[in-house]
């Protein structure tokens, strides 16, 4: 019996996992990354495993048991329109969560020293691409997938999915990252209306991790957005996330980017979906209906997180997402 239930509850999972490694320099402590620091993608293992009356696809064609990253990078010859962007670097990028035209802003941005005290941000759009590894300027994670159900079904990010470390000892850049999910629509059974579906107009985060910092993100919060938090057992911290190019003429210091000093520039966020470190409670995104749901998922370190600092940008850390229908 134990056997069976095991297997039903495995049919009701999708897993996602990607694995990223960053390699990089130990500096002094500072609001996002300084520069010449970014976060290198040294392998990437993307599998989706769709059962219990959910098919899963990467071009609303060709629907399969099990999606591999393979699939993500060839869902152009079948998806003209596709626009999957996995590259071999990660930088730091932030969000306020606007969505135009089917794809979440985001802005890729830097610590930028002008007077060799005083840093400010500088940060512009960044628009994703079809483009792969070492031939892609992308600064964030961009992919599309599609689910095909003939009823209506209720999604949840369930428990597994976590975003770890992989080295011996964390550095804290697992707790700037965050996983945006943005429902572009459901059409019928035609695969050109389900590729071409671009109808989201919000986008639903999930901010993992939020109860624990390194100790430099614990100073970080303290000297650069005057926060207080602690190392573990933290409570979830207020950010501010980009919404239009700053350049450096703007003279947007780091210890001033919010939208209480910068209304134009900054928008308080508030993730939808906050998990621990250590979470067991499945948290749901969206609903399903009948028919095929295009879903556009980004993944990115927050560079308005508390712990994206110089001193988290390098080490090696795992994204594993795994959505399942069953709500506990």
């Amino acid at each position: 019996m134990p056997k069976k239930n095991n297997t039903k509850k495995r049919r009701k999972l999708l897993l996602l996992s990607i694995l990223f490694t960053s390699i990089l320099l130990i500096t002094t402590t500072y609001a996002w990354f300084t520069a010449n620091r970014v976060v290198s993608i040294d392998a990437l293992n993307v599998h989706v495993q769709a059962d219990g009356g959910l098919e899963v696809s990467t071009d609303a064609i060709n629907w399969k048991q099990v999606i591999t990253t393979d699939d993500i990078k060839d869902a152009a010859k079948t998806y003209p329109g596709s626009e999957n962007q996995v590259p071999y670097q990660l930088f730091p990028t932030s969000t306020g969560g606007n969505v135009s035209n089917g794809k979440l802003e985001m802005f890729k941005g830097e610590a930028t020293n002008t007077s060799g005290t005083n840093y400010v941000l500088v940060a512009n759009r960044s628009i994703e691409t079809n483009s792969f590894g070492e031939e892609s300027d992308g600064s964030f994670i961009a992919f599309d997938i599609f689910f095909k159900t003939s009823n209506q079904k209720d999604l949840y990010l369930s428990s597994n999915s976590k975003i770890t470390y992989l080295g011996d000892q964390s550095v804290g850049i697992e707790n700037a990252t965050r996983v945006a999910f943005l429902n572009e629509g459901t059409s019928g059974d035609n695969s050109n209306i389900a590729q071409n579906l671009n109808n989201a107009s919000n986008a639903i985060i999930w901010e993992p991790n939020y109860d624990v910092h390194t100790t430099y993100g614990v100073q970080n919060a303290l000297n650069i957005y005057g926060l207080h938090t602690s190392t573990s057992g933290a409570a979830a911290l207020p950010y501010y996330g980009v919404i239009n190019n700053i350049a450096a003429r703007d003279n947007v210091s780091i210890t001033e980017a919010n939208s209480n000093r910068y209304p134009n520039f900054f928008k308080s966020v508030n993730p939808n979906i906050k998990t621990v470190m250590n979470n067991t409670n499945n948290e749901q995104i969206l609903t399903l209906n009948s028919g095929i749901t295009k879903l556009r998922i980004y993944m990115w370190i927050e560079g308005q997180d508390v712990d994206c600092e110089d001193n988290a940008s390098y080490g090696d850390i795992s994204f594993s997402l795994e959505f399942t229908t069953n709500p506990a």
